[in-house]
């Protein structure tokens, strides 16, 4: 059963006026909202300056032409310029002022879709399922392992939001023909390499540390199931 999003905190102002713009065309439809602020829909604990976003099913020129003239809009209100990067299946777009890129909109297609999107707050754009966003979220993980994929994952447990037996079934119906063992490997690795670029001797404040420590730990022990590992004296 699908999870509805509750009312979340207050958005990013440039995130919101682009939404507002983006209502007013019917092309909108075909934008699945996504990555952290979908997720942020479900549980709020930090800020994003960013929209992510899937094509529905498709990339569509006339969405395209939509959200540019979204961004077009705001830049001039705001006095900012709009610049448009594509790599592979995605497109960026960005407001860009003296000091550089300072919010972007992307959108991607997608590969798996587990559940039909619901209905977002800025009708008629859509928003991925909960099951949908923790399922790519583990993607993210087992790819790139970025330490905001780490900290997002364990949120989501910690809400009681999935399971980690959960987030695993998730990433198995997002890749049926992947090797569950390998993935895993690929998450220790990412978490390893980051550890070498920030040793918890490293980290400054001992709330940081200590909040950087436990994460770690869960991620070892709860979501890879590994040994406790002993604590560093």
């Amino acid at each position: 059963m699908s999870i509805e999003p509750p009312q979340p905190q207050p958005l990013e102002p440039l995130a919101t006026e682009i939404l507002e713009a983006l209502r007013t065309s019917p092309a909108a439809g075909e934008i699945v909202l996504g990555g952290y602020f979908a997720l942020r829909q479900y549980m709020d604990y930090r800020v994003t300056h960013d929209v992510d976003a899937w094509w529905r099913t498709g990339r569509s020129e006339t969405a395209m032409r939509a959200i540019q003239g979204a961004l077009s809009e705001v830049a001039n209100r705001h006095e900012l310029k709009v610049r448009e990067r594509e790599w592979g299946e995605t497109v960026s777009f960005e407001l860009v002022g003296e000091g550089g890129t300072i919010f972007s909109f992307q959108i991607a297609l997608r590969s798996v879709e587990l559940e039909p999107p619901l209905p977002s707050r800025w009708p008629p754009i859509l928003i991925e399922s909960l099951h949908d966003n923790i399922g790519s979220k583990m993607n993210a993980l087992v790819q790139r392992g970025a330490a905001r994929d780490f900290l997002d994952v364990r949120e989501a447990v910690a809400r009681n939001l999935v399971s980690v037996s959960e987030c695993w079934d998730l990433w198995a119906r997002k890749n049926p023909a992947g090797d569950l063992n390998a993935a895993r490997v690929h998450v220790l690795r990412h978490l390893e390499a980051l550890e070498q670029r920030r040793p918890l001797e490293g980290i400054q404040g001992p709330e940081e540390r200590a909040r950087a420590e436990s994460t770690r730990a869960w991620i070892r022990e709860s979501l890879l199931e590994l040994p406790r590992q002993p604590k560093r004296r």
